[in-house]
């Protein structure tokens, strides 16, 4: 089997590196890909879907789509036109993800446990609903955020104030919610719009800073499986959640076949979700990873062709856990600017290294970096303890400079 997988992050080194392992796998290809993963496949970039599609209809099995905007751009479309199997939605599935307005409407339309949603195109829209519930707390705009998009807010006049900028900055429409409170964790599943298999679940910490200080960021780091996550309250999210979704899906018929990641707070009400996104996340894959003990390939080509069976899936996951620490840029996210470096990563004794858009500088002996989140390290443990313990004994191995990282995944 010949695979490609779709991105440069950390997120597809891990997905490369379990296909490595598969009997099934002869060659992967990464596009674009970085030259942290070159030793587990080949990296290859595209200037356009059109050239995707014609080098993969003569040298591809399965495509397995990393990031979104695979899903946005129209790639797995393409793809699955061409009559490639691919680990992915197609657009109007991801528009799960890629439009709040219509995951909200999805939500609403198959009874899912939400936050109370309402969706706005205009400061008057917004005027009239704020005075008449003055409950919103969250004001978010319509597609992806990445953190800048989403106002968190104490009163109804900031909750206007934040309208008026996202409007201004993003257009319309606009998501207001209220707030809920409890404890955030995600739950992932593998679909082919039809049936579905756990993807076991995680935890992910969005803030820079140790204790959830500081500014959102993509992830600093994950943890898997989530330590709160009793069999009652995953039967409940199952049952609610769950189950309800993948049967929208098919009733609406909306081609779905990839990943699901759940977003979920866990309030004293029961899960309610958050947001759906339309892949794993990172770092939560990197954590999810290094748990699966089955043949990836196989199972990822079994979803890509809708024949994926549910039976005994789950026990293809370890009973350990993991710990992933994301290395950052310092200043990241506000400031990109500094150069960082990374030495020793041969050192290591209990991790998985994951690269994010590293370059290799032969020259200078050096690995270079093009983004703000800088690599992944990744420890299993017989316990989440155990992993915590054999992640950060790792990390204090490198030679680190003009790099950030939290001191608190996975402590509490």
């Amino acid at each position: 089997m010949k695979v490609l997988v779709l991105g440069a992050g950390a997120r597809e080194h891990a997905f490369i590196v379990s296909l490595s392992k598969s009997p099934a796998v002869h060659k992967i290809i990464a596009c674009p890909g970085n030259d942290g993963m070159k030793s587990f496949c080949t990296c290859i970039p595209f200037s356009s879907n059109s050239e995707l599609v014609k080098f993969s209809r003569e040298n591809i099995d399965l495509a397995v789509v990393g990031s979104s905007r695979f899903v946005s751009e129209g790639t797995v479309d393409a793809l699955m036109t061409a009559g490639i199997p691919v680990i992915g939605p197609a657009a109007d599935a991801g528009r799960i993800e890629t439009s709040k307005a219509f995951a909200a409407s999805f939500i609403a339309k198959h009874n899912i446990p939400a936050p109370i949603t309402q969706v706005i195109s205009n400061r008057g829209e917004a005027e009239r609903f704020l005075s008449e519930n003055p409950w919103v707390r969250v004001v978010k705009r319509d597609g992806f955020s990445s953190g800048s998009g989403v106002a968190v807010v104490n009163t109804p006049e900031e909750a206007l104030d934040a309208v008026v900028k996202l409007l201004k900055n993003f257009g319309p429409p606009l998501i207001l919610q209220e707030r809920l409170t409890g404890i955030e964790c995600s739950y992932s599943i593998l679909t082919d719009g039809h049936q579905w298999v756990s993807f076991s679940s995680s935890r992910d910490y969005r803030r820079v800073f140790d204790g959830d200080g500081g500014s959102t960021t993509g992830g600093m780091g994950s943890v898997s499986p989530f330590p709160g996550l009793s069999a009652e309250l995953e039967e409940k999210i199952r049952n609610r959640i769950v189950i309800p979704t993948v049967n929208g899906l098919m009733q609406d018929r909306l081609l779905y076949r990839g990943f699901l990641s759940i977003q979920l707070m866990l309030t004293p009400q029961g899960p309610r979700v958050l947001e759906f996104n339309a892949r794993l996340g990172d770092p939560e894959t990197q954590s999810i990873i290094v748990r699966f003990r089955g043949n990836l390939a196989t199972l990822l080509m079994d979803c890509a062709l809708g024949r994926l069976d549910s039976t005994g899936s789950e026990v293809a996951f370890g009973r350990h856990s993991a710990v992933s620490v994301v290395l950052s840029r310092k200043g990241y996210p506000e400031d990109e600017t500094a150069e960082p470096s990374i030495e020793n990563l041969d050192e290591l004794k209990n991790a998985n290294v994951f690269h994010s858009n590293s370059e290799w500088m032969l020259s200078e002996d050096r690995w270079k970096f093009k983004s703000g989140r800088l690599m992944t390290i990744t420890a299993l443990g017989e316990t989440l303890a155990d992993a915590r313990k054999n992640c950060y004994s790792d990390l204090a191995l490198l030679s680190l400079k003009n790099v950030h990282y939290r001191k608190d995944i996975g402590e509490s």
